[in-house]
């Protein structure tokens, strides 16, 4: 009789045990959700769920580089480090974006790959220079022939976006070679034409890890030719004034794999030509 008794006891509390959960306990949002409000550059910060965002060390200010990636990747962070009302000139015309406007805005995060363009080794070396507090980072529409800058100045050891602006490509100082790159990455014909038969190449060894150089024929050049962005490139100015007017260097990196292509441009007789690849 005990035991039928002890038995019925432990039933009754596990129903009890049960019941009480289901009314007390609601569903976890799930994480899909969160991610895609995160993910979407159409909603306001505000709507975005609150999802603690792992804070920013000071350092993450000393370079640039560091800051735009907290940037583009934590809304909330985004928000907090933009002047408003924001600066927004679209082909010459001042408008103001209210903090209660601001939309979260990936930037070239959103993309598979972006590229940095510089005419010198010195200019590729200003990236880590801590000195550096004004940066522009351009997203350059090539089918649209449009640029999109970001203006961000750094003042009280903390980097700000201070200003928009949305203009024609051909107003760029660099207007040449954007025209020229988007032709030779969609033409082929074309790009043949623009390539030196005389190839200098650089790769790693998968052996050994050690660096190759050597040269290719260009007909050799599609066997090695990393994939060319056809629709947008993404520039970051650290101070680079392209007045060296005969030399580009075009790197194009993968956000995903973190793996890096050089392409090295000359202008020669007023015709660029693609004189160097490191892979």
């Amino acid at each position: 009789m005990k035991i039928n008794f002890l038995l019925l006891t432990l039933f009754v509390g596990l129903l009890c045990t049960v019941g009480c959960k289901s009314r007390t306990e609601t569903p976890a949002t799930p994480v899909e959700e969160v991610v895609d409000s995160v993910k979407s550059d159409s909603v306001v910060v505000d709507s975005v769920p609150a999802v603690a965002e792992t804070p920013i060390p000071k350092k993450a200010d000393e370079f640039f580089d560091d800051f735009a990636f907290a940037f583009m990747k934590k809304p909330r962070f985004q928000r907090s480090r933009i002047v408003f009302p924001l600066e927004h000139i679209v082909d010459g015309k001042r408008f103001e974006i209210q903090k209660s406007e601001w939309k979260y805005d990936r930037m070239y995060s959103a993309g598979e790959t972006y590229t940095l363009i510089f005419d010198s080794a010195k200019g590729a070396g200003m990236a880590k220079d801590t000195s550096v507090s004004r940066v522009v980072v351009e997203e350059l529409n090539l089918p649209h022939h449009r640029i999109k800058s970001y203006l961000f100045l750094r003042e009280n050891a903390e980097w700000r976006l201070t200003q928009l602006k949305e203009e024609k490509m051909e107003r760029s100082e660099n207007s040449d070679f954007y025209a020229f790159y988007q032709r030779f990455s969609t033409d082929e014909e074309y790009q043949r034409e623009h390539i030196a038969q005389q190839l200098s190449f650089s790769t790693f060894d998968e052996d050994n890890f050690k660096r190759i150089e050597g040269f290719i024929s260009a007909s050799q050049w599609p066997d090695f030719a990393p994939e060319l962005p056809k629709n947008m490139l993404t520039n970051v100015l650290y101070g680079q004034t392209f007045k060296n007017t005969n030399l580009r260097v075009l790197s194009i990196s993968s956000l995903s794999s973190g793996l890096t292509s050089t392409l090295t441009f000359r202008r020669r007789n007023g015709k660029w030509m693609l004189t160097r690849l490191d892979n």
